[in-house]
């Protein structure tokens, strides 16, 4: 069995390739909360394949993981977009630390309707407003379950008396991962409509 030793150290380089992992926030423009919101994503995606595949004991404890990572997606993801195209996001240091998902998505959506007003055929069609509603309800209930971030990082809330889920629920992974899926998609779309409604 092997243990800790003062000799060896955590985080080191490696001249194999197939074992290498590179951290290149260059890479990515300077869209570090793009590059961090991306790997989340993708790590969620494997895990819930992982799991899929596995149907065991670990099928049932990887939930804590992979809503995590996909919040963790969701949240940096729409923050990037604040950075990117709001200046009150950029100057509001609450916003910008606070983990309210539902919060960060309605500052968003005022961008949106902003845009609305200069590009109504942007983001005024049915298919759009329809996605947006969906996209707004999705977030309100993840926000119901885990408005701060911490329901599936911890057991109980800081307090230590108050389970997050005192309650047994069933979560599908396949509808969990397509509504993310959804979400991802409809962030691009915001991105790049915003990206050319933007006056450069």
């Amino acid at each position: 069995m092997n243990l800790p030793s003062e000799e060896n150290s955590i985080f080191v380089s490696s001249n194999k390739e197939n074992q290498s992992a590179v951290i290149s926030s260059p890479f990515f423009n300077g869209r570090k909360y793009f590059e961090y919101s991306a790997a989340y994503k993708e790590a969620g995606d494997r895990l819930v394949s992982a799991a899929l595949e596995d149907q065991s004991l670990f099928m049932a404890i990887s939930i804590y993981p992979i809503v995590f990572l996909y919040r963790q997606f969701i949240e940096l993801y729409i923050k990037d977009l604040l950075l990117k195209h709001s200046t009150n996001f950029i100057n509001d240091k609450s916003l910008r630390r606070s983990h309210d998902i539902y919060n960060l998505w309605k500052s968003l959506l005022e961008i949106i309707k902003q845009k609305r007003l200069s590009y109504p055929n942007v983001f005024t069609t049915d298919n759009v407003i329809n996605a947006l509603i969906g996209a707004d309800a999705y977030l309100a209930e993840l926000s119901i379950v885990d408005r701060e971030s911490m329901a599936f990082r911890y057991p109980d809330d800081k307090t230590h008396k108050k389970d997050y889920f005192p309650n047994e629920i069933t979560i599908d992974l396949c509808n969990l991962k397509e509504r993310i899926n959804e979400l991802a998609n409809l962030f691009v779309f915001i991105e790049k409509r915003l990206d050319e409604t933007d006056p450069k």
